[in-house]
């Protein structure tokens, strides 16, 4: 098979006539980006520079993603740092294969964005996180809490949940972090407050935030007194459900919400 030449008056590689300077009504194969909403004709004109310029120096071969090199001629350019995640719009270009690309923006899907801390705090309700936060967070931190996004995206009162709103509202909260790991902004440090009982959760975003989990320990006497004291009587049963559901993790920071800040200790309350 013939291979695509360079159309002299886009600078495209085709087969046969090219249909953007042409007439000729002929289905151009295009060995170069396929053209995107949002880019603009310079940038598909420098990707297609780049197409050509690899193309002249390696001949049609990919030089593979987390493959072997093979040959390919659907040969794409796109960013070696995507846009999103902090990368300049005019940054050099990295030529791959559709399928090499594809897989690419697959993996850097969970790429962290640089200098972002991510900190889960996690505890029984009334364990006093938001305390916590307040006396360890700089003004600017980013702070996501389900019960005030909750609060603030319906006309409950303070600490009343409507069931039906919990998918949206943890949805809301999930979107804000994955816009964290895409760079792009000028935020260093998000806490984020979560019962997350359960082990793998916390595990969860240890792996995909890169999160230190911190587990703050009341006992469960304590955080009832409060719940009848401060909260709705729903909340003694969220207290009570939280205990039950507990699972240890020797990955958590556990601290006794009544000690200094840093020292540690472990699921059963006594100092380490």
């Amino acid at each position: 098979m013939r291979p695509p030449s360079i159309c002299p008056g886009c600078r495209l590689p085709v087969r046969g006539q090219c249909p953007r300077c042409d007439q000729g009504g002929r289905r151009r194969v295009v060995a170069g980006p396929r053209a995107r909403q949002g880019y603009t004709r310079q940038e598909r004109l420098r990707r297609a520079d780049a197409v050509r310029a690899h193309v002249e120096q390696h001949g049609w071969v990919c030089p593979g993603w987390q493959r072997d090199p093979h040959p390919a001629e659907n040969l794409t350019a796109d960013h070696e740092v995507a846009v999103g995640a902090g990368g300049a719009e005019s940054g050099p270009l990295r030529v791959l294969c559709r399928s090499c690309n594809s897989a690419r923006g697959s993996s850097m899907a969970h790429t962290r964005a640089p200098g972002l801390e991510v900190v889960l705090v996690a505890g029984p309700p009334c364990a006093g996180k938001n305390r916590y936060i307040s006396e360890h967070a700089h003004p600017e931190d980013l702070v996501l809490d389900l019960d005030a996004l909750s609060e603030a995206m319906s006309l409950a009162g303070t600490y009343e949940f409507i069931d039906a709103h919990l998918p949206i509202v943890t949805e809301a909260r999930d979107a804000a972090l994955e816009r964290l790991m895409l760079g792009s902004h000028q935020v260093r440090r998000c806490w984020v407050i979560s019962t997350a009982p359960e082990r793998k959760r916390r595990a969860y975003y240890r792996q995909r935030y890169g999160a230190r989990s911190v587990v703050l320990w009341w006992p469960e006497e304590t955080c009832l007194l409060r719940a009848m004291r401060e909260r709705p009587p729903q909340w003694q049963q969220y207290v009570r459900r939280w205990f039950d559901r507990y699972e240890a993790d020797p990955e958590d920071e556990v601290l006794r919400s009544w000690q200094a800040a840093g020292e540690r200790s472990g699921p059963d309350g006594e100092a380490r």
